[in-house]
């Protein structure tokens, strides 16, 4: 199906990708593009790196998109329309220097997504509550620290529904890393630890667990 206003489009992911604020950045590519794919019917959600880097407003970064929606072929006609060439789960856009993934159709049936109002356009992101938990699994479960250091810098702001949060935690069968950030969070404006310092015993704990 051919996209309304394609070339709109082209000239708006242009001068997203321009974007001098790496979270600004992110969340304006992301809008655009939720924007061309409401057109075949989908309302992706924002997730993954991308998502911590709005809520950290930078302090955490990537250059990945990652967003949940149903693939497929009408998927794939789009993002091609916008100049993207796919492989597999990932959508490139070398020229603008713009990546993509749509790791999953859709959240875990007990997750839950917030709307943005990104320059006018509306954008589905994943609660901060189910982000923090996202990337403590992958703390725990793949050994990644840097996954635990987000979920810190997440935990920091202070924005998380704590009664949620622990639910959503135990779960997902992460409440004992959740326990170990928050006493390391009460650590770090006691000591005043640097991240260097936080990710060092982010370590530590899993070479123990």
């Amino acid at each position: 199906m051919p996209l309304k206003n394609l070339n709109n489009f082209q000239k708006a992911l242009k001068e997203a990708a321009k974007e001098k604020n790496k979270a600004r950045r992110g969340i304006r590519i992301a809008a655009l593009i939720a924007e061309a794919l409401r057109q075949i019917g989908e309302d992706p959600i924002l997730v993954g790196g991308a998502a911590v880097e709005f809520y950290t407003e930078g302090d955490y970064t990537t250059k990945d998109i990652d967003m949940v929606a149903v693939g497929g072929a009408p998927l794939w006609n789009v993002m091609e329309q916008l100049g993207f060439v796919r492989h597999g789960k990932d959508f490139i856009h070398e020229m603008l220097k713009i990546y993509i993934e749509f790791p999953s159709e859709k959240l875990n049936p007990s997750e839950q997504s917030d709307l943005l109002d990104v320059d006018g356009l509306p954008l589905k992101i994943i609660s901060i509550e189910d982000l923090i938990v996202d990337r403590l699994c992958s703390y725990k479960f793949w050994k990644s620290s840097v996954d635990g250091l987000a979920a810190l810098l997440l935990l920091e702001l202070g924005r998380a529904d704590t009664k949620r949060l622990q639910l959503q935690a135990k779960h997902r069968e992460v409440d004992d890393a959740l326990q170990i950030l928050t006493r390391l969070y009460e650590e770090i404006y006691r000591k005043k630890l640097s991240k260097t310092e936080a990710s060092a015993k982010l370590k530590d704990w899993l070479r123990s667990s």
